[in-house]
């Protein structure tokens, strides 16, 4: 059994999905590994009020090429949270997953080399697109770390560090999905990594509860220009690398 640093695990898990929580708790001990389930925000449930304390309309019309449905704003919220759980409790990292994922037994590999990394903000454990690295360096005769031009969608798993979460809480109100505003990490300097091969995968076989409580159509109130000057943006951030490799290992 791979020994690990005492990491908080989150994951992620509407309060209706029972039996994901059960399966992907069972998982995560059969390879050695403990977790904290965390309430998903349900998005269309929350109040006029409470919606404005966290999502920014302004700034979304300005800078974003659409309105976020109420699921992108519950999502978002629901690892804001995390964020500023870790912080308060001023633990050096945590590992955050969502509940409809496949998670390998090399998890636990992956996170016992977390310890021996410095000059990090992110890991990410997950990418279905298969984004290239740009930049790698050898972990180990299994794993490869390295940064991105095209950060991964989607935030199914990844590991976030103190100074990772200090950053991301500037977010605040957000104006984009979280997954997007991951990708403009240059906007707050946050150092982006991944470690391949990938520990966990979004699980296709299922709908996700979380998106399908959270579901909402997206605005078309979308238009030519807001579309372009998006596109414009987002490829002037994919010049930018998302982190350093050559100071991410330590002695």
């Amino acid at each position: 059994m791979i020994k690990l640093m005492n990491c908080p695990v989150y994951v992620i898990n509407m309060d209706s999905s029972i039996e994901r929580w059960e399966t992907t708790f069972a998982r995560l001990q059969s390879i050695g590994m403990n977790a904290t389930r965390i309430s998903a925000t349900v998005g269309k449930a929350l109040k006029e009020n409470e919606v404005a304390a966290w999502y920014d309309e302004n700034a979304n019309a300005k800078r974003h090429h659409r309105p976020l449905t109420p699921g992108e704003i519950g999502c978002y919220i629901s690892h804001f949270k995390i964020w500023q759980a870790l912080v308060e409790q001023n633990q050096p990292y945590c590992v955050v997953l969502e509940d409809d994922l496949t998670i390998e037994s090399h998890l636990a590999e992956v996170l016992a080399l977390i310890p021996k990394l410095k000059s990090w903000d992110m890991i990410k454990l997950s990418d279905d697109r298969a984004n290239p690295f740009i930049n790698q360096l050898s972990l180990s005769e299994a794993f490869t770390l390295g940064n991105y031009l095209k950060v991964p969608n989607g935030c199914q798993g990844y590991v976030i560090s103190l100074e990772g979460a200090k950053k991301l809480l500037q977010r605040k109100p957000f104006f984009r999905p979280v997954d997007v505003d991951l990708q403009f990490h240059s906007e707050i300097g946050l150092r982006l990594f991944g470690i391949k091969p990938y520990p966990v995968a979004e699980d296709k076989t299922f709908e996700s509860d979380i998106a399908k409580t959270n579901s909402g159509r997206h605005s078309s109130h979308s238009t030519f220009w807001k579309n372009l000057k998006y596109r414009i943006r987002m490829y002037l951030q994919r010049q930018k690398p998302s982190g350093d490799v050559s100071l991410v290992k330590g002695e």
